[in-house]
């Protein structure tokens, strides 16, 4: 089923303004022209964990020097959104606060990276039982959308690609899921679905978790690559917008409609 009626949108992308991006910002900007990209959101990493690679790497001033600069340059082709992917911890949300204080961002993306101070994407070996691994990073993931820290919730079931396959993520830790999703829909938290370069699997959140939050009364939703470089930037944006399209053609919200 087509999706003909909604805006063609990126806004998960990073570029060099956070630590693992590798095409500028000027350079994803192009990129998004070409590929006729109606808007694109920026969100670098802002990372609030000591042994991360990217502590301390963000630098807010630089970044909103780009953003204008860009904005200056393709103002009458692109719609570009300012925002940042911050990992989120409960240890870290009162940093958090202090230091978003003085900054503007268009959007937060609240996202989990690790699980008891262990990153799931940096190949450690994660020594914890998979059914509390899963069951610790959901109850992350609900505290994030608790917070009314962040307008999206990032590749909410990003924890499938780390704990061994044959585990059922849905039924380990089904209530918490439950309860996030009815705190992102309580705190008006928009779902985001993640293609993150992977056009022949579901996306993140899975087609059965987006249809346990819509079942939930869940509306609100954005769409993002999750691309590090031009090569990646709106990969699996259409397939992931008609996948929802095809699961709830109406009543549904997109960010910045």
């Amino acid at each position: 089923m087509p999706v003909v009626s909604w805006r063609l949108v990126d806004y998960h992308v990073h570029s060099t303004q956070s630590v693992d991006g590798r095409s500028s910002l000027d350079e994803i900007c192009s990129r998004a022209v070409e590929l006729k990209l109606d808007e694109i959101g920026f969100c670098e990493h802002v990372d609030f964990e000591p042994d991360d690679p990217g502590f301390g790497f963000f630098d807010y001033r630089r970044y909103s020097e780009a953003i204008d600069r860009a904005r200056a340059r393709y103002a009458d082709r692109l719609t570009i959104r300012k925002g940042a992917e911050i990992d989120y911890s409960l240890e870290s949300e009162n940093q958090i606060r202090t230091w978003l204080e003085d900054k503007d961002f268009d959007f937060l993306v609240g996202s989990i990276h690790y699980v008891d101070h262990i990153a799931l994407d940096l190949g450690k070996e994660i020594d914890i039982p998979p059914r509390a691994v899963v069951s610790k990073y959901y109850t992350k993931v609900s505290q994030a959308a608790e917070s009314r820290l962040f307008n999206v919730i990032g590749h909410f079931d990003f924890i499938r690609s780390y704990i061994p396959s044959g585990y059922d993520l849905a039924s380990i830790a089904s209530d918490i899921i439950d309860r996030a999703f009815e705190r992102m829909v309580s705190n008006g938290v928009h779902l985001e679905i993640n293609s993150r370069r992977k056009l022949d699997r579901d996306p993140f959140p899975s087609r059965r978790l987006i249809l346990q939050y819509l079942d939930k009364g869940g509306e609100l939703f954005s769409f993002g690559s999750d691309a590090h470089s031009t090569r990646s930037l709106g990969v699996g944006i259409r397939q992931s917008m008609d996948l929802l399209h095809s699961l709830r053609p109406k009543a549904v919200h997109l960010l910045f409609d």
